[in-house]
């Protein structure tokens, strides 16, 4: 037996019956609204929705999204040159697993793409795991077309995932190889991290997009429902996984609105702490230390919270001494210190400050003393380095004292 043959032992069963196929194509019809496709590998059920561009979904219109250029999506670690949104494929897939492996399917893929007038959202469906080469021969000629792929977590589990499926196919179907990849999950956490504690889509719609899911399915309930789905042929077990799926491909286009908008704020029309702090970090690390050094001053003026307000302090200071503008840093180190006394590190920067920059050995002296104490209550491993440095400047200003 050649390993084809066994491989093909581990594939759940097959219906070949074409009178199985029409029925459930029939029965998906009126629920579904969509239609069956023939390929040169069988059938496979799609699905077309169209959105006109005056639609809003959330805050936004669909017109907005396709009629922005976007140019500084770079600032994400995204290479924006010549990225064309028409010619851009959103991609978002239903799997039988969230575990990804060569034994998940993706029984339905998601595409979302605009044109002249509308935004088009088509569904590929297997029906039943013999319409997987139909599925991924239909995906493939979709990708083909476009130059850029857009997912959210799909660097993480899409994109392997179909790529496993084309590569276990074994069509020589090209598949997203060679195309360019755009993952708003991960742009989405390099602005709001901070500010959310999941950057989950369904927790981006709600308190960044603006939009509001009505009786949609937990993503974890979805492989049980298709399961039984091919149990029971019940058509209405997927209407929810579709309507799920194209909440999932519209939302991922006005996330990318809002991350470009958002990235080409100016630092005066930040509105909130913890974009312009993102925005500060991301510029800094494209070698704007100057730019950051803005944006990081409007968040300082926006937050509200301490613990924000002294890591925004901390990053400002120690660009500031970067770029050798001490008596800009010096403020800065004593308002933290005034808010957080047992802040070490930035005690020690003013230490090294008093006595390397202005020879002011008292001060020196003083802060130590107080960064030591709280060093030995809190056994901090800064200890010893704080008691080696109390030892060098009392040997100084004993130096200078002497005779």
């Amino acid at each position: 037996m050649d390993l084809t043959s066994k491989l093909r032992r581990f594939l759940p069963p097959q219906n070949n019956s074409d009178t199985d196929s029409r029925q459930t194509a029939c029965d998906l019809d009126s629920l579904l609204h969509g239609q069956e496709v023939d390929t040169p590998f069988g059938p496979c059920y799609v699905i077309e929705e169209t959105w006109p561009l005056a639609k809003r979904h959330g805050h936004w219109t669909l017109r907005e999204v396709i009629e922005t250029e976007y140019r500084s999506l770079d600032l994400y670690g995204h290479p924006c040159d010549n990225f064309d949104l028409h010619r851009a494929l959103f991609l978002d897939t239903e799997t039988t697993g969230l575990a990804g492996g060569t034994g998940t399917y993706a029984f339905l893929v998601g595409l979302g793409f605009f044109t002249p007038s509308h935004f088009v959202v088509k569904q590929l469906l297997m029906r039943d795991y013999n319409e997987e080469l139909a599925l991924l021969y239909l995906l493939d000629q979709e990708i083909q077309t476009k130059d850029t792929i857009i997912s959210f977590n799909g660097k993480t589990f899409d994109l392997p995932l179909l790529q496993t499926r084309f590569t276990i196919s074994r069509l020589g179907l090209a598949g997203t190889r060679e195309k360019r990849h755009v993952d708003l999950l991960h742009m989405a956490r390099r602005l709001w991290k901070q500010k959310l504690q999941s950057c989950s889509l369904t927790s981006l719609e709600t308190h960044i997009l603006g939009v509001k899911r009505v009786g949609d399915i937990p993503g974890y309930e979805i492989p049980g429902r298709y399961f039984e789905f091919l149990q029971t042929r019940d058509g209405t077990l997927l209407q929810d996984i579709v309507k799920h799926n194209v909440i999932d491909i519209v939302s991922m286009s006005t996330l990318l609105y809002r991350l470009q908008t958002t990235a080409e704020l100016p630092p005066e029309e930040c509105d909130c702490s913890y974009e312009a702090e993102a925005i500060a970090h991301l510029s800094f690390h494209s070698r704007k230390p100057r730019l950051a050094l803005k944006y990081l001053e409007a968040a300082a003026q926006l937050s509200s919270d301490d613990e924000q307000y002294l890591r925004i302090s901390r990053n400002a200071a120690a660009i500031l001494k970067r770029l050798g503008q001490y008596e800009r840093a010096l403020p800065i180190w004593k308002r933290i210190l005034e808010i957080a006394p047992d802040d070490l590190s930035t005690a020690e920067e003013l230490a090294k400050y008093y006595e390397h920059r202005t020879k002011d050995l008292t001060s020196a002296e003083q802060i130590t003393r107080r960064a030591l104490a709280v060093a030995w209550q809190s056994r901090s491993p800064k200890t010893s380095a704080l008691e080696h440095r109390l030892r060098r400047l009392e040997r100084k200003t004993h130096a200078r004292t002497a005779p």
